[in-house]
């Protein structure tokens, strides 16, 4: 895997209402038996790594695109 792991592709890979305990279950999981992994679940792996490295940058992006999402338009 040449790219490289951005926060928008990991919240784009992972969604915006994660726990911690899961991803570390699923990082645990999908680094068991690597060579059965698909490309995608290569790529869920990659972001669950950088997003458990960064939580709390994880969390305050979650938060502001959930407020993105709620917020009114002002007309």
């Amino acid at each position: 895997m040449t790219d490289i792991m951005t926060m928008d592709r990991a919240v784009e890979i992972l969604g915006i209402n994660n726990t911690k305990g899961p991803l570390q279950n699923m990082v645990r999981a999908l680094s068991m038996m690597t060579w059965l992994n698909t490309p995608a679940d290569t790529e869920r792996r990659a972001a669950a790594q950088y997003v458990l490295r960064r939580w709390k940058a994880y969390c305050d992006e979650c938060n502001r695109r959930r407020d993105l999402k709620w917020r009114s338009p002002i007309t």
